[in-house]
């Protein structure tokens, strides 16, 4: 859960914050009209929503690796069969599962999910890194997708354990 402190209110993390804003307020700032500034924050815009893209089709393969992972599990009648004895049957159930899950092409699904989470965290991570450069280098809160979409930046804080305290 993250907390949006202009606001006051509390984010999911995988929430994207879709606001309409006055393009004039949050225009870019390029101080002097540097050329290799101007083309600094090109490149970096462009890296922006390269990984907003990228982060959306990692999560629209993830939906369907998800949901073919479940089928396999669904599509098995001897797994539906015990699905409806859950309370007398549970340790039949769950063996059933676990040799659904050995099959090599369910087991392969099992990793692309496993593979699209780590992916879609990494490329999150990327982005928030590449919009706090943005954020930094041109003082706007907000930036224009490809789709024409205002997303505002939101900076979030978190406490992790230091590596010196223990």
């Amino acid at each position: 859960m993250l907390i949006d402190e202009q606001n006051d209110t509390q984010l999911d993390a995988d929430e994207v914050v879709e606001e309409s804003v006055d393009s004039d307020e949050n225009s870019m700032k390029i101080n002097g009209g540097d050329s290799n500034g101007a083309a600094g924050l090109l490149n970096l815009e462009e890296l922006i929503n390269n990984h907003l893209e990228s982060i959306e089709k990692l999560k629209d393969e993830l939906k369907t690796a998800r949901e073919m992972f479940e089928d396999s599990f669904n599509n098995n009648p001897t797994y539906n069969e015990h699905i409806k004895k859950v309370q007398e049957v549970s340790k039949a159930k769950n063996s059933v599962r676990q040799e659904i899950a050995k099959q090599p092409s369910v087991a392969t699904i099992e990793q692309k999910v496993k593979d699209l989470r780590f992916d879609i965290g990494e490329s999150s991570k990327t982005l928030s890194d590449l919009l706090q450069d943005y954020k930094e280098q041109t003082g706007a809160t907000s930036i224009e997708t490809r789709k024409g979409e205002v997303l505002e930046i939101v900076s979030t804080a978190r406490l992790v354990r230091s590596k010196s305290a223990k």
